[in-house]
């Protein structure tokens, strides 16, 4: 992680809003380097904060980061296989067999670390604004500081979910004389420091910024909670499966660390794995609590309201909906559809957070590498759909174990994927490379029907080539409502608290399943959730599961889900049978990769532990010198 600066470059507003006073710009996603700056020049007046801030913004959808969080998110689970334009012997196809070598540069974290990086220059230079300039109060700063902590929580969470053990690094480096040595903490005390830090900023941060675009874009009190939220649902199951710190270990000839080979490493939960759960729940109510409170107002000032009466919210009024024009419940080009609203146009009403792509002049490059190319002559990017779990589908959702991913009444199963049978027979990712995706009668490919198994044809309307702006959701409402199901699965064994949070999973379901719950279906009692069949923690759990992996396909979170669901366990034994359902051959090979919870994590890249001789390797990816296999596998 050696990252030294002596300069910095002074970027140019972006369009900024309402809230702080910051001065216009065109383009609110438009950064473009100006000049150089020498660094105590910086830091003069509000205006020099303001771009560093939003300078930080645009290094998170930067092309290197974005791919990251789908390498990171994804590429292990079992989402995805290579695309035959994928090498069969390169870093992807070797990864997703479970063969991760240190020298990987899928590896690399530095571009995340330089993004905590700016987040502390923005933290520890906050104050001296303040007195520098007098039209920039505290108050002012307040939030600022909430939006950058909570920022850097997130850098650090992406981090430890991936590597296990990382430096958590809350000081910034500037100059070239200045090398950032700092060693590895515990997962435990990383994340520990990441809800300590956010639990001071939870109430400071803004909750509107007066416009559509940034209540989204940057961090708002409810994303502050949400992302809470996360930290202490994972850090619940880190102690419930009675987790402790990586104990296989590789040290580079010039370590120095404290933390020595031997060592026997033992950690103390100073609180439950039961107050974890409990804290997820209270940070869920409190998103539900303001995602409400903003529907209400919104629809009392847009005249929605007539009478001024109390208004009742529903779970499902929260969520985009998918409303169908046609009696045969098809989603047409006319019709309001969720995917539209969500991926489409993006800072739909049920976001939370997203990043900001402008499109043209910074496009998201990961969805054109990663899922397919755009323009003239389309083809599979690096991943693909899974067979195995895409070629057929359930013929009901009421599986406590699911052979496929979708049920047949799934307006998700064509929103996620398209499938090409020219001559390719490859699952292509649809979400976020289509602003729209529509359905009708019609001939297609038969591993497209509709609800009835009727011949349908599915249209969609990818984004061009020269404007690939598809928005990063971070977080969204029903990830809120599949948390709060999750934590309430582990606390309770009752019937009356675990049918509560299989009402939260049948919303989310529901909006995709709308045909499932019509009047017009006469097997719906078979297509929509029944409780009695997942009426048990086991049952709702793995249910939240399917559903999670159904819902945020594609969206960098099924690989962490994994993780978690071992992590609560204290073994990958269950986790890997749902991992190994996408391998055709060699799933007893991978199983035995990663049977040790160790294997979990990802190995820190070579080059960062020669720069920093206070970092260890993870031991189980620790390379052999001279035979250059991987050990312990």
């Amino acid at each position: 992680m050696k990252k030294a600066i002596k300069n910095i470059a002074l970027f140019g507003c972006v369009a900024v809003g309402v809230g702080f006073g910051f001065s216009s710009c065109d383009d609110y996603l438009t950064i473009t380097p100006t000049s150089s700056i020498v660094e105590e020049e910086f830091w003069q007046d509000k205006n020099d904060l303001n771009n560093a801030v939003y300078a930080c913004y645009k290094r998170l959808v930067s092309n290197d980061i974005l791919h990251k969080y789908e390498y990171w998110g994804e590429m292990r689970s079992d989402n995805f296989e290579r695309s035959t334009s994928v090498s069969a012997t390169g870093q992807v196809a070797n990864i997703m067999n479970a063969n991760l070598l240190p020298t990987y540069d899928i590896f690399n974290w530095t571009p995340m670390y330089n993004v905590i990086n700016q987040c502390n220059k923005i933290i520890n230079h906050g104050p001296g604004v303040v007195a520098y300039d007098e039209s920039f109060s505290n108050s002012d700063w307040t939030p600022i500081y909430a939006e950058m902590v909570t920022l850097r929580a997130f850098c650090h969470f992406n981090l430890v979910r991936t590597f296990g053990e990382i430096p958590y690094v809350t000081i910034d480096y500037n100059n070239d004389n200045q090398e950032l040595k700092m060693p590895q903490s515990t997962q435990l005390a990383v994340l520990d420091s990441i809800v300590s830090d956010l639990e001071s900023v939870k109430d400071k941060a803004m909750s509107d910024y007066g416009n559509n675009v940034l209540n989204h874009g940057r961090i708002t009190k409810k994303a502050v909670y949400t992302l809470l939220a996360d930290v202490y649902l994972w850090r619940a199951s880190y102690k419930a499966g009675n987790n402790h710190p990586f104990v296989k270990l590789g040290f580079e000839s010039n370590y120095i660390g404290d933390v020595k080979d031997g060592d026997v490493r033992t950690e103390t939960f100073s609180t439950s794995a039961e107050s974890d759960y409990e804290k997820c729940i209270e940070c869920c109510n409190k998103v539900i609590e303001i995602v409400t409170k903003e529907k209400i107002d919104h629809m009392n000032e847009s005249g929605q309201n007539i009478g001024g009466g109390d208004i009742k919210i529903e779970l499902e009024d929260l969520l985009e909906q998918n409303v169908s024009t046609s009696s045969a419940s098809y989603i047409l080009s006319t019709s309001q559809n969720a995917y539209k609203s969500i991926f489409g146009d993006g800072n739909s009403e049920e976001s939370i957070f997203e990043l900001q792509v402008e499109g043209t002049t910074y496009g998201n490059g990961m969805i054109t590498s990663l899922y397919h190319g755009l323009g003239s002559n389309p083809r599979a990017g690096s991943f693909i759909g899974v067979p195995t779990l895409l070629e057929a589908v359930n013929e009901t959702p009421n599986n406590v174990e699911q052979l496929y991913m979708f049920s047949k009444t799934d307006y998700r199963r064509w929103e996620s994927f398209q499938y090409n049978g020219a001559g390719q027979t490859e699952y292509w990712v649809n979400k976020y490379t289509c602003t729209r995706i529509s359905q009708s009668a019609g001939s297609t490919s038969t591993m497209l029907t509709d609800n009835n198994s009727q011949s349908l044809k599915v249209e969609n309307t990818p984004r061009s080539s020269s404007n690939v702006d598809a928005n990063w959701i971070v977080y969204r409402l029903s990830e809120v409502y599949l948390m709060k199901a999750e934590a309430m699965s582990q606390l309770y064994d009752d019937l009356d608290h675990l049918q509560t949070a299989f009402s939260y999973v049948r919303e989310v379901f529901k909006r995709s399943n709308p045909y499932a719950y019509s009047a017009n279906n006469n097997t719906a009692n078979k297509d929509s959730l029944d409780f009695l069949t997942f009426s048990s923690q086991e049952g709702i759990e793995k249910l939240i599961m399917a559903e999670r992996q159904r819902e945020f396909v594609g969206e960098g979170k099924r690989w962490f889900d994994l993780v978690r669901y071992a992590q609560r366990r204290g073994n990958s034994s269950e986790m890997l049978s749902m991992l190994t359902r996408k391998y055709s051959s060699n799933g007893k090979a991978v199983k035995a990769k990663l049977a040790d919870m160790q294997s979990l994590f990802s190995p820190v890249y070579n080059s960062e532990l020669k720069n920093n001789n206070l970092l260890y390797q993870n031991g189980v990816w620790y390379v052999n010198k001279s035979s250059s296999k991987t050990d312990n596998l």
